[in-house]
């Protein structure tokens, strides 16, 4: 993302290394006592010509008004602790016509700061869909069906089966932005995670859960049905009826607890690590409260978004 939207690569003439080998820093992203966290800092090793200098993120699903304050206040509290040029971006993930995605700048007084802004739906997916790491923004670029099909594609094309299903589970996740989950289900769940061995198993798990319990609640309709119209098509049409309801719920089941792992992998990169209390709130939700808490969590800025939030 760095190389992306800095337009420079790690390696350069004369550069100099922050450590051996490496030209990329992720730095803590902790700006002050008081908790508040930038989304992503990004420490980029300069040249003889180029200083050092960092790159911070924020990620928006919604406009902000109050953006251009907080900009301006992370860009002060970088600069104490760091004292490097930062480039600062905010991306706007979900395409909206709001005018306050278009503001780059604050400006009061003889007070002025500006800051770049990137609206994913107008970029290019040209250089995008070049990087494995940012498919998942890609998803996101002039989104269409064909687009987003051209996205499962390149995922699919990833020979490392641990950095696929990493990928495929950010484009799951951000296309929810902007597609519906049957059209996202249709390229990833369904094309490209029914060839990972740990879905392939959850599945085998869930559907064999799911049979026990139809074949289970299928012979007690059976026996009912079988008072009216005969033993033996009752308990048939009940095994059949009953098969197919423990199958949607197993796969249920399945999905909930698929939501549940994401969500409790990503809330420690926005609210620091979990309270036990939070832990066992998040665990609660339902399936929809579970798809609804991955996307608000892309604007928390700490614990005490993650509690305001749920208390609502």
């Amino acid at each position: 993302m760095a190389e992306w939207l800095l337009g420079v690569s790690g390696v350069e003439e004369s550069s100099e290394s922050i450590a051996p080998g490496f030209y990329w820093q992720l730095i803590d992203t902790e700006l002050a006592a008081e908790t508040q966290r930038a989304d992503s800092v990004i420490l980029h090793a300069g040249s003889a010509t180029k200083p050092n200098q960092l790159l911070h993120l924020e990620f928006q699903s919604r406009p902000d008004r109050q953006m251009p304050e907080r900009m301006l206040e992370y860009w002060i509290r970088l600069w104490r602790l760091h004292g490097k040029p930062i480039h600062q971006v905010v991306l706007y993930l979900k395409k909206t016509n709001s005018p306050l995605v278009q503001v780059d700048q604050l400006q009061v007084g003889e007070t002025r700061h500006r800051y770049g802004v990137v609206r994913l739906w107008e970029q290019d997916p040209q250089p995008l869909l070049q990087n494995p790491a940012l498919l998942p923004l890609a998803t996101l670029a002039r989104p269409t069906p064909e687009h987003l099909a051209l996205v499962a594609e390149r995922v699919a094309a990833i020979e490392n089966p641990v950095l696929q299903k990493e990928i495929a589970g950010g484009c799951h996740l951000l296309a929810g932005l902007g597609f519906s989950q049957e059209l996202i289900n249709a390229y990833f769940t369904m094309g490209i995670l029914d060839d990972s061995v740990t879905y392939q198993a959850a599945v085998a798990e869930y559907t064999r859960r799911g049979r026990l319990e139809g074949e289970q609640r299928g012979r007690q309709q059976g026996l009912k049905e079988g008072e009216r119209q005969g033993e033996e098509r009752g308990l048939q049409l009940g095994l059949n009826q009953g098969l197919n309801q423990g199958l949607n719920q197993g796969l249920n089941q399945g999905k909930h607890q698929e939501a549940q792992s994401l969500v409790l992998r990503l809330l420690p990169r926005r609210c620091g690590q979990l309270s036990h209390e939070q832990e066992l709130a998040v665990r609660a939700l339902p399936l929809e409260k579970l798809e609804a808490l991955a996307e608000a969590l892309l604007d928390f800025d700490g614990p005490e978004a993650l509690d305001a939030w749920l208390a609502v």
